[in-house]
Parts: structure tokens; C-alpha cells; sequence
């Protein structure tokens, strides 16, 4: 199967947080967590479909047993925190497909087809390939201090910031600084257009979820 364009999913996420909070009843929270599923499913993450739907169900089971619950603080704190998430999780479900899924080349050469300013596109780009790759470095953060016998813990708050969150913002700086100048390289800035390996053109599967999801946004004002 084809992938689905970047740009229908970036799309996407910016029509579901309307459709989910402006939208009355559960049913068009639940229609954004089937189309979201369905999306994984769609690109085979068998694995990735079922723990977002384990969490969907482990969300709405413990939302349910606080409203039983009937206690001030755990509705206004855990409530309220928990509300959010499980709303917003179709929301998180599309954005990994954006990071997981799509090279940055890919989201370059999408993006550039709606001829978005050169710094929009930049910033988009290296905020999307960011997260994977500072989820690696944290990994091996972690691996090198296992190498070390060092062993961290929450209650050793010193040693937890000086070992670990110390060297993860170090690195979150330095991959930013790499992947803006990254894309310079690949000729973001340059005032040619640039050419593409990707075919990154529209296909009738984007145009059709496309028109699905904004029958369902339209069904919001009815």
C-alpha cells in the first residue's frame, strides 16, 4: 500500500481537537479514536494499534472509577488530567504516525507543495523528526549510565539531575542546533526549488479521508 500523504495527517490533527471538543457526546471522541485507528492499522502497526487502544480502554476505565469515586481532589486533579489525555489521544495516535512513519525528506517534500514559507517548513520539519531521535539519545543516556553502575532514582533527586536531565537538555539543545542545519544542507533555505526522490502527490485514499473527516467536522455545526 501507498502512504498516506503527511500533509492529510497534519490535517488531521488540526481538525480533531475541534472535533472533539466542540462536538457533543462521546461519539465524535470515538469516531476520532476509530479513524485514527484505522489509520495505524492501515500502515500494519498491529502491535502500536493494540497498546493505543489498551490505553484508550485503561484511560476510560479509570476516568469511570473516579467519577465512582466521588472525591474532590482526585476529580479536579486526576480527573481533569486523565480527561485530557484520553481525549487528545487520536490527536497523539496521528502525530507518532508523523514521527515514526515519514523520513524528513518526505514531510520536506509535502510540505512544500502547499508552498509554506521556508521557515515555516523548517521549523515543522525539525519539531517532528525531533522526538524520535531524542527518544534514541535518552536511551543511550540511560544504556552508558547502566555501564557505569550508576543507578538512578526519583529518590535521589541530585543524582537524577545530574546524571540524566543535565545531559538531556545538553542534547536536546545540540539536536536541534544538528537538525536545523541538517535541513540547510538538503537546501531548505535555498530560494531554488528543490528537487524530490518522494512522490508526495495526493491519491484518491487521501482525498477520500479527507472528505470523511470533514463530513464529520460539518456534522459538528448541524
Amino acid at each position: 500500500m501507498s502512504k498516506i500523504n503527511p500533509l492529510t495527517l497534519i490535517t488531521l490533527n488540526i481538525f480533531f481537537p475541534v472535533i472533539i471538543f466542540l462536538g457533543k457526546g462521546n461519539i465524535f471522541q470515538v469516531g476520532c479514536f476509530i479513524i485514527a485507528t484505522v489509520l495505524v492499522l492501515m500502515f500494519r502497526k498491529i502491535k502500536t494499534c493494540i497498546y493505543f487502544i489498551l490505553i484508550y480502554s485503561v484511560l476510560f476505565l479509570a476516568m469511570k472509577i473516579i467519577d465512582a469515586i466521588k472525591i474532590e481532589f482526585f476529580t479536579i486533579f486526576f480527573g481533569t488530567s486523565l480527561y485530557i489525555v484520553f481525549r487528545m489521544l487520536p490527536v497523539v495516535m496521528i502525530s507518532w504516525l508523523l514521527v515514526s512513519v515519514y523520513t524528513s525528506n518526505e514531510l520536506l517534500s509535502s510540505l512544500e507543495k502547499i508552498h509554506l514559507p521556508k521557515k515555516i517548513m523548517l521549523s515543522i520539519t525539525v519539531v517532528i523528526r525531533f522526538f524520535p531521535t531524542y527518544r534514541s539519545e535518552i536511551r543511550m543516556i540511560k544504556e552508558s549510565l547502566k555501564m557505569r553502575n550508576i543507578r538512578l532514582s526519583f529518590f535521589q533527586p541530585l543524582q537524577y539531575l545530574e546524571f540524566l536531565l543535565v545531559p538531556v537538555l545538553i542534547r536536546a539543545t545540540m539536536i536541534a542546533e544538528e537538525m536545523t542545519a541538517n535541513a540547510i544542507t538538503k537546501g531548505i533555505g535555498s530560494p531554488v526549488k528543490r528537487s524530490s526522490y518522494y512522490k508526495t502527490n495526493m491519491s484518491l485514499l487521501d482525498y477520500i479521508i479527507l472528505f470523511s473527516v470533514t463530513i464529520f467536522f460539518l456534522s459538528i455545526l448541524i
